[in-house]
């Protein structure tokens, strides 16, 4: 999710990127919520309402989903005839989810029932199902294995799972391999495989793993009592379990579009009422409100405390808090969360800086302005942080990274894209150099021999990247913007409320933002904690205002990092801004303030006056 927003300031000769004629609409026609719904190509009728309004009801039925109802006979057969099932996950937020959904519908099948998780370690076992852990699990006299949020690409472990006995049920939404082979389990939960060699709906193929487990625990349910008719008892689980979904979704950077974004949107709502202690322990952790819950704040304060877990020490910390852990065991785990968050926190940087370093380094010897691709390598960098970093570096300079640290006998990294670039295919052109790679359009993994493997790839990946990207003139992080306004039409508290109807955001669906030209800056000062390390406020507040129609409109606008442009845009500039809008949650009364995208000397726009 790209939160916060993007935000570089612009003079009138370096803005190449906006032509305030060629947004939607202009400042004197229509109105903002109608012009934003077309912006976003969504017609009135029916599916404006599903999109103000997400309900339960708009899902489909996961029997149209390959496998569902296949693996829910299977599972519930093995649950009548007392089979010792284990459920597979992942390591990241999505994976503990999955995991925490499907281990609560079984005990909800069966209150008896002994449910074994396994999560594999980061950094020891890597992503997915592996062989070693496999023969581990039948040793311990487990039958059955439902994998949830891997096991689509696992074709060899697959067949070693067959020959040693044990029945494998897969649920997955991740790519499958470049071939299209299909693992030969009992059943393939998947939502972009076909039925009976017909496509699935479009509404599925964006699902994540926590999604599908979900929809996979409404199939077990119906399927256990034998009718859609479900007692209350099975309907309250499924509901309860809606925010694990929601809060899967969010961390996994999925399209909230379509069955995605009512998961969110309703679970969000549901999210005080899970009865899952852990839920609660981490809400409180992490300083927030059931009822405020947001993508924001669960993409900011809550995933990032569950991944650490996995990140820095092991999954299984997080799967625990819930599924097992009571009120006492639950508040020591989210404390243990918040260290490995704090230590986390601290290796980021570390390492940030590092790649700064390098990439420094390396434009000595580079003819391009512009890293047009790249590649870094560290023996001592932490796996489980460098996707993080990758995040930062794509941020800023607007090109797929990778970055690789050693582990073990190989090296190991992670890496990112930008929009329009898959990176599953551009791994795919490096295979050459690879042992082995896997993931999905905006983030994959790789595996590599040696050093100098890693040069041969860094050599074919900046070639290929180069091919995609936009010219070295265009290749900037985007900025979005869905229509140009005046300051007058989003001075309403009505009118904001109506802007925040289209949460939840993120990506696909990211928070409104528009454009405003010819504001004058009447007040501006800095904000924010000052300490040893920051002896300066490090934001940015302005107040600008703009006349229409012999009125005059006030907005006053947060600029986070903003304080070393303060000079740039004193007191009395006329600026065009980018905003986004929202009620403050600190004024006694209700007030619109924005937080600012990206600012610019006036252009010559007209002035509304």
């Amino acid at each position: 999710m790209q939160f916060p927003a993007k935000r570089w300031c612009l003079t009138k000769a370096e803005d190449t990127r906006r032509n305030s004629g060629d947004l939607p609409s202009s400042p004197h026609g229509g109105g903002i919520v109608d012009r934003l719904l077309a912006s976003r190509a969504i017609p009135s009728g029916p599916l404006r309402d599903a999109f103000l309004e997400p309900k339960l009801n708009h899902l489909r039925h996961p029997r149209s989903m390959h496998g569902m109802v296949e693996a829910a006979r299977a599972v519930c057969a093995a649950v009548r005839t007392g089979k010792r099932i284990a459920i597979y996950g992942d390591y990241d937020v999505d994976g503990v989810m999955s995991t925490a959904i499907l281990w609560h519908i079984l005990r909800t099948l069966d209150a008896k029932l002994a449910v074994r998780t396994y999560v594999p370690h980061r950094i020891e076992e890597g992503y997915g199902l592996n062989a070693d852990a496999l023969r581990t699990l039948r040793a311990e006299g487990i039958e059955v294995v439902i994998t949830v949020d891997c096991g689509v690409s696992s074709v060899d472990e697959a067949r070693l799972a067959r020959a040693i006995g044990l029945e494998l049920i897969i649920t997955d939404h991740h790519e499958l391999r470049a071939t299209g082979e299909i693992p030969q389990a009992r059943a393939v939960v998947h939502p972009r495989l076909p039925i009976d060699g017909e496509p699935t709906s479009a509404s599925y193929g964006e699902l994540c793993g926590a999604g599908v487990a979900w929809k996979f625990a409404w199939m077990l349910g119906e399927a256990w009592c034998g009718s859609e008719r479900m007692p209350e008892l099975f309907r309250q689980k499924l509901t309860a379990l809606l925010p694990l979904a929601a809060i899967g979704t969010v961390a996994d950077v999925v399209p909230l579009k379509d069955e995605n974004r009512v998961i969110v949107a309703r679970g969000l709502r549901l999210v005080g009422q899970s009865g899952i202690v852990g839920i609660d322990e981490l809400l409180a952790s992490a300083r927030v409100e059931a009822s405020g819950a947001d993508t924001e704040k669960i993409a900011y304060r809550l995933a990032p405390r569950i991944n650490a877990a996995g990140r820095m020490g092991h999954a299984e910390l997080a799967v625990e808090l819930f599924t097992t852990a009571n009120a006492r065991r639950a508040d020591d785990i989210v404390d243990q969360l918040g260290e490995l968050n704090e230590e986390r926190r601290r290796q980021e940087r570390a390492i940030f800086e590092q790649a700064l370093e390098k990439l420094a380094e390396r434009a000595k010897n580079n003819s391009n302005a512009k890293p047009r691709g790249i590649v870094l390598h560290d023996e001592e960098w932490n796996l489980g942080i460098v996707g993080i970093v990758c995040s930062k570096l794509v941020d800023i300079h607007a090109c797929p990274v990778v970055l690789i640290t050693r582990n073990k006998e190989i090296y190991k990294g992670s890496g990112r894209s930008v929009k329009g670039i898959e990176l599953h295919r551009v791994l795919e052109s490096c295979t050459a150099h690879l042992l082995g790679h896997g993931g999905h359009a905006m983030a994959a993994g790789v595996q590599i021999e040696s050093v100098e493997k890693i040069e041969a790839f860094r050599a074919q990946f900046e070639l290929e990247v180069d091919r995609l990207l936009p010219p070295v003139d265009q290749q900037r992080p985007p900025i979005d913007i869905d229509c140009a306004c005046a300051l007058a039409e989003i001075s309403s508290t009505a009118v904001v409320r109506e802007i925040a109807s289209f949460a939840p955001f993120g990506r696909d669906n990211r928070k409104p933002s528009f454009q405003i030209d010819g504001v004058e800056i009447t007040q501006a000062r800095l904000f924010g904690k000052v300490t040893a390390a920051s002896p300066r406020p490090m934001n940015l507040e302005l107040v600008v205002r703009q006349r229409v129609a012999g009125r005059e409109y006030f907005l006053r606008i947060q600029w986070w990092g903003g304080a070393a442009h303060a000079e740039r845009f004193p007191k009395g500039s006329l600026v065009d801004i980018v905003v986004e809008v929202a009620i403050s949650a600190f004024s006694r009364m209700p007030d619109v303030e924005a937080t600012l995208v990206d600012i610019r000397e006036a252009v010559g726009a007209e002035v509304l006056a």
